[in-house]
């Protein structure tokens, strides 16, 4: 094999393994975080109390309006740091983190003063009883301050995740979710409450910070850590690219927390909760299938920076293809299986309801399951304006169609008119936006990650309508255990029907050995401890 060869191939390998290892880590720290919550869930509410525990989630979603002020910049430092470290020039990766760095010393500041906005406005905005109002207000501060400081980690967080080190932030994320669980039950089981409570919080998100700084500056010895005074137009780049970032997410909000406002307006308030049984199913599938797209932004930066255009259609597809081998069972499951798990979860009372919100909501992440592949792709390339404003459409397609159905359908209304506009949009529309933007067969597309998955997926659909139909497993344990066996119905067609002789063989390469890292080269006198650290790291 001739030297450029064996190069390109180890350095696919080198890629390959870092793939898996982002995609599995975000996993793992995702099925970390659903565990504690479910064990510590009982421990916060009854240590403490009605009150205090309403205070807790109060200051939990109203703090969560702060990230509001993030403009979509550590976005953007993950697509340029991505673009800069693959074509080698360290110069404009540097003036990217510092404008970061500059903006987000700004951001905090406003966050910082929009907290103490909220503090003084507390209790005259909430109904918080007179005798927790202290309490309350030095929690909403503290986890204000939190929140705040937390944007310029997000520079750092946007460094690593560019350099495609997303399973050092995952790996961080799962450690320090465990410490905290710990130090919450050892907080509120000692009668600390919830200034304690929100105290844990401030100190981790400050060390977890360090920890992150620590890595930037192994990976990238002498990366500058002062803001200082911008140039207006790495300024403007900067939010030029994050406005985008920001009307996406907002779009987001609209599609997926307008469903129980229009459920409050127009029905009776104790029917929400079958559909708030499926959607919290159909948000942890939506989960999975994010952790593993987050890779795509930098990814596609840095290949492009290298090779060009035309490696992103086949980044896009092998993506969507993979989305949707990973998404598909889940949505499967939900359809045939959702209203006898509910039965098996929480009891009859609620199921059939339940069951089909969830086939209805199901049925669209079928179609739209390659959304976050193709949203992470464009990302990447610096063409995600397609999709905000797409995301924006859909969000009020939504909205509307809900309001429609809900008086003609009820509740099922609500899930149809969530479900087609994402079906239009992913299934249709954004796929047709691809080809204006880079080399993109549509053919190809539709094959590779439609026909040839979802005929795959069939022997598997027949294998779990037969459980809830036929096997009926009369306990949870056994309900889990059928579901594992029919999992091998899926994966051996999807093997030999859904991926190609290049998906398999890269499948494989994936899981090789890999060749020892090499030593990174000296910037500096501190260089030969940080390349050892890298190695350690890597």
């Amino acid at each position: 094999m001739s030297a450029p060869a064996a190069s390109t191939m180890a350095a696919q390998r080198r890629r390959s393994s870092f793939i898996v290892r982002n995609i599995t880590s975000s996993w793992a720290v995702l099925l970390v975080n659903t565990l504690l919550s479910f064990v510590l869930a009982p421990v916060v509410v009854k240590s403490l109390g009605s009150v205090y525990y309403g205070v807790w989630s109060l200051l939990m979603q109203f703090t969560g309006y702060l990230w509001l002020f993030d403009f979509g910049v550590r976005e953007s430092v993950v697509k340029y740091v991505a673009q800069y470290e693959a074509s080698g020039e360290r110069d404009k990766l540097e003036t990217t983190v510092r404008t970061a760095i500059a903006v987000y010393t700004l951001v905090t500041l406003a966050a910082m003063a929009a907290v103490l906005a909220m503090v003084a406005a507390l209790p005259y905005v909430f109904n918080v009883p007179a005798d927790a109002v202290p309490t309350a207000r030095v929690a909403a501060f503290v986890a204000g301050t939190t929140v705040a400081q937390s944007f310029l980690t997000n520079v750092f967080v946007g460094v690593l995740m560019g350099l495609q080190r997303i399973y050092l932030v995952s790996r961080l994320g799962a450690l320090f979710s465990v410490v905290r669980g710990l130090g919450t039950y050892v907080l509120l089981t000692n009668g600390f409450g919830l200034i304690g409570l929100s105290l844990l919080h401030l100190g981790l998100s400050l060390a977890n910070a360090a920890v992150v700084v620590y890595y930037c500056r192994v990976f990238l010895p002498g990366l500058p850590l002062r803001p200082t005074r911008p140039e207006r137009t790495e300024v403007a780049r900067l939010l030029n690219y994050g406005k985008y970032v920001l009307l996406a997410n907002v779009g987001d909000k609209i599609v997926f927390a307008t469903d129980a406002l229009v459920i409050g307006v127009f029905l009776p308030i104790a029917t929400l909760t079958p559909y708030a049984i499926a959607g919290t199913l159909i948000q942890n599938m939506r989960q999975v299938v994010m952790a593993m797209a987050q890779i795509f932004n930098p990814l596609t930066s840095s290949l492009r920076a290298r090779e060009g255009d035309a490696v992103v259609q086949p980044v896009l597809v092998n993506g969507a293809k993979a989305a949707m081998a990973v998404g598909l069972p889940i949505c499967i499951g939900f359809i045939t299986l959702g209203e006898y798990f509910v039965t098996l979860w929480m009891g009859p009372e609620h199921a059939p309801m339940a069951g089909r919100v969830m086939r209805t909501l199901a049925l669209g992440y079928v179609v739209g399951m390659p959304y976050y592949t193709i949203s992470g792709v464009l990302y990447g390339l610096g063409e995600h304006r397609t999709v905000a404003v797409l995301r924006i459409v859909e969000g009020v397609a939504n909205l509307a169609c809900s309001v429609v159905l809900i008086n003609l359908i009820g509740l099922v209304g609500v899930a149809i008119g969530t479900a087609l506009p994402h079906i239009v949009i992913v299934g249709w529309v954004l796929p047709r936006a691809l080809p204006r933007l880079f080399p993109f067969s549509l053919g190809t597309y539709y094959s590779a990650v439609y026909a040839r998955t979802l005929l795959a997926a069939t022997p598997f659909a027949v294998a779990t309508w037969a459980i809830g139909a036929l096997v009926r497993p009369p306990t949870m344990p056994a309900f889990l255990a059928w579901g594992v066996v029919s999992l091998l119905v899926y994966a051996v067609p999807t093997w030999f029907l859904a991926l190609s002789d290049d998906d398999r063989a890269r499948l494989r390469g994936m899981f090789q050995r890999r060749p020892a890292p090499r030593p990174a080269p000296v910037a500096d006198a501190g260089a030969p401890a940080a390349a050892a650290a890298k190695e350690t790291l890597e």
